[in-house]
């Protein structure tokens, strides 16, 4: 498994959207977004935003979906 970082764009259509809603790969696991100086560790009703850089650990295979299921 990898460590895969992304940041949501500033005008992400996903702003808002709980991480329980996120329609993420079945092997990603979204371990922490950080937003500004805040590290946060998401619990299923934690909303990303725009600009949040979110980290995940998945194995190399399921990085396209990832990045398709985030927009990037």
């Amino acid at each position: 498994a990898n460590i895969v970082e992304m940041t949501l764009p500033e005008e992400t259509p996903l702003a808002g959207t709980p991480v329980e809603r996120l329609n993420l790969p079945r092997d990603a696991a979204l371990v922490a977004i950080l937003r500004g100086e805040r590290v946060i560790v998401p619990q299923p009703d934690d909303p990303v935003e725009g600009g949040d850089e979110v980290l995940f650990v998945a194995p190399e295979t399921v990085e396209p979906d990832l990045r398709a299921a985030l927009g990037r």
